[in-house]
């Protein structure tokens, strides 16, 4: 046994109990799911997490860019918990509770951009880019959609098809989504083109233009679904001003800039949302992961003249749960 102020560890790892549980996991559980190792977490705090067998652990992951707030941060829990004993859940999609209403007014005020916001709810990252989507080809009526090759927005099959990292994400699940198009992203750390950011005058912008010139009538675009930091596809930073040339660019062609904030939002890069760095606002953006320290939320967040699909367009039954809301305030507020 090894023993600091952080780590503790009673057994081997994993330990017997450890591996009494993954025996049963792999009987019962989907084998989709990736697991680099054999750790089954019993209760956290903090960044502290304890395993089945009494092992601690350092969650350098924050429960894969999740708890934001730390595990179990007792603002959180209190927040659900007060709620809890309120109310468990009312379909947002079919009637109206007061927490819903007061995140979502919260959303449109933390949100980038002067420009009047309007909110809808789901459960998860994916979920919000598909609302994205929709909600793109809806108001526009125009059919294609441009997304970036290193991009990762989700398993689900809109989500999957805008996604641009890796091929075992699509593997065995053809055909995609139609419509949808890849472009280069500003990799200038590992340029596929060998340039330098001080001198290429931003040719991977220049490439996205020759794609519309080829094969994607601008007229034809709804949308350009990005991450501000690209995520799954290796923490990739543009560089300054590619993303005012990106807004530029979609703003002459009429097309809506869709940001995916999903793993890059809520604080991760000292600000809230990571675009608020290029001083650039989205006409869409998700929001999911660290919103709400754990507990199951995804945010469309789009601006009120672009949110104009009609009633019935779009819903979900547990988008926006109370104890989802109620832990997503305590998250922002902290």
């Amino acid at each position: 046994m090894a023993k600091n102020n952080y780590i503790d560890l009673k057994t081997a790892i994993p330990g017997p109990k450890g591996m009494e549980w993954y025996a049963r996991d792999r009987a019962a559980i989907s084998p989709s799911y990736v697991r680099p190792y054999v750790l089954v977490a019993d209760h956290a705090e903090g960044l502290e997490v304890v395993d089945v067998d009494g092992n601690t652990y350092l969650d350098f992951t924050a429960g894969v860019a999740v708890n934001s707030t730390g595990h179990r941060h007792p603002e959180v829990i209190k927040a659900i918990k007060d709620q809890a004993d309120k109310l468990v859940h009312m379909s947002g999609t079919d009637f109206f509770y007061p927490i819903q209403i007061v995140l979502a007014e919260k959303i449109q005020e933390i949100a980038p951009g002067p420009t009047e916001k309007m909110v809808w709810y789901g459960n998860s990252g994916a979920e919000a880019v598909e609302a994205g989507l929709k909600l793109a080809r809806w108001h526009s009526r125009r059919p294609l959609a441009l997304a970036f090759f290193g991009g990762f927005h989700g398993r689900t099959y809109g989500a999957v098809t805008l996604s641009g990292s890796k091929a075992k994400h699509r593997e065995g699940f053809s055909p995609m989504l139609q419509g949808v198009v890849h472009v280069p992203y500003a990799y200038c750390y590992r340029c596929p083109l060998g340039l330098e950011p001080e001198t290429c005058e931003f040719r991977c912008i220049g490439m996205i233009e020759e794609v519309m010139e080829r094969i994607a009538p601008p007229s034809d675009i709804a949308v350009m679904v990005v991450e501000p930091i690209q995520g799954e596809g290796g923490y990739v930073v543009p560089p300054p001003g590619y993303f005012q040339k990106l807004r530029q660019l979609t703003e002459e062609r009429g097309i809506l800039l869709m940001l995916d904030e999903v793993q890059s939002g809520m604080g991760r890069t000292g600000k809230m949302f990571a675009i608020e760095h290029w001083d650039t606002e989205p006409d869409i953006m998700a929001i999911a992961k660290g919103v709400a320290s754990g507990l199951p939320l995804g945010i469309m967040v789009a601006k009120k003249t672009v949110m104009d699909w009609k009633q019935g367009a779009h819903g979900s039954t547990f988008g926006g749960n109370p104890l989802s809301c109620a832990a997503a305030l305590k998250t922002i507020e902290l």
